[in-house]
């Protein structure tokens, strides 16, 4: 298994998400996940479960994505460079479990003790404990961030 096979077929998901073509960008996913059980596979898997879990409300894949970064955690993190990208699509995928949940409920991140958008806070402070060389990236994290305080309530916290 070569990274750059397995970065190749990520951009073609990435295409075929931007597409629209979701099924395709599945598939591809689970190709890649054919390749190996190593660490790297598991991160750019779980990326793209997530993602497109997001855009099809799919809580099913948005939690497979979780649990596939979440087993492997603690290995990618300590790989050189992708702490900061790991925490913050740990972030995400949390995320977007509470968008879902609000959209049936819209006090689902309110009143309870400990929610997905707590858990997705957490991972975006993580995220921002890194080095993020990106300055676009590093704004996308502190945005998500500012996004999670607004939707408690929280508008001073988020600016």
């Amino acid at each position: 298994m070569e990274k750059e096979q397995i970065l190749e077929l990520h951009a073609q998901a990435c295409k075929k998400m931007n597409a629209g073509d979701l099924d395709g960008a599945l598939e591809i996913a689970y190709k890649i996940s054919n390749l190996g059980t190593d660490y790297y596979v598991s991160y750019v898997v779980s990326m793209l479960l997530m993602d497109i879990g997001n855009i099809q409300r799919s809580e099913k894949l948005i939690r497979e994505g979780l649990e596939l970064l979440e087993k492997n955690f603690e290995t990618i993190i300590h790989h050189k460079g992708l702490a900061p990208s790991a925490y913050y699509n740990r972030a995400n995928g949390y995320n977007f479990l509470s968008n879902l949940k609000r959209i049936g409920d819209i006090y689902a991140a309110c009143f309870k003790k400990k929610t997905e958008l707590d858990e997705a806070k957490f991972f975006y402070r993580k995220a921002l404990e890194h080095n993020i060389q990106d300055a676009s990236n590093k704004a996308e994290v502190w945005v998500n961030l500012g996004n999670c305080f607004d939707e408690i309530g929280r508008v001073v916290d988020a600016l």
